[in-house]
């Protein structure tokens, strides 16, 4: 159908050739025991409401010049990639405190990892232990 807009648009007797199928296949129907929907079918379209129903082609091609803009022109060089990156760096850390139980350095808030490393191995050798004792 998109390819068909252009013609209807410059040649409205176009769209008598695309309807007439539809007018032959209303005409074949018999109008006796069928539901009131399909007595509704209409003979012809007013060209008006074709047009109303369509966007123009020219509503399409103000829309060309944003997707146009939006495309970058030149492939961005190394010098400027890094310039825009620059703010982008490894921020320091502020937060770090001693461990009270170890002394390590940790974040503040967060669990020591040698603590958690200590217990970890210690609940391992106790687990061993006991699976060994009990056979």
């Amino acid at each position: 159908m998109s390819l068909a807009l252009p013609v209807l648009r410059r040649q409205p007797h176009a769209l008598q050739h695309l309807l007439a199928p539809l007018q032959r296949w209303r005409a074949s129907i018999p109008l006796t025991g069928l539901p009131a929907s399909l007595h509704a079918i209409p003979t012809a379209f007013s060209l008006g409401a074709l047009r109303l129903a369509l966007p123009s082609l020219q509503s399409l091609l103000e829309l060309l010049p944003p997707i146009v803009w939006a495309v970058p022109k030149k492939k961005v060089s190394h010098s400027r990639k890094s310039m825009r990156e620059a703010n982008k760096g490894i921020k320091d850390k502020l937060n770090i405190v001693s461990c009270s139980a170890c002394g390590s350095p940790k974040l503040a808030h967060n669990i020591c990892p040698r603590c958690v490393q200590e217990l970890t191995a210690t609940w391992k050798a106790e687990a061993r232990n006991a699976v060994g004792g009990r056979r």
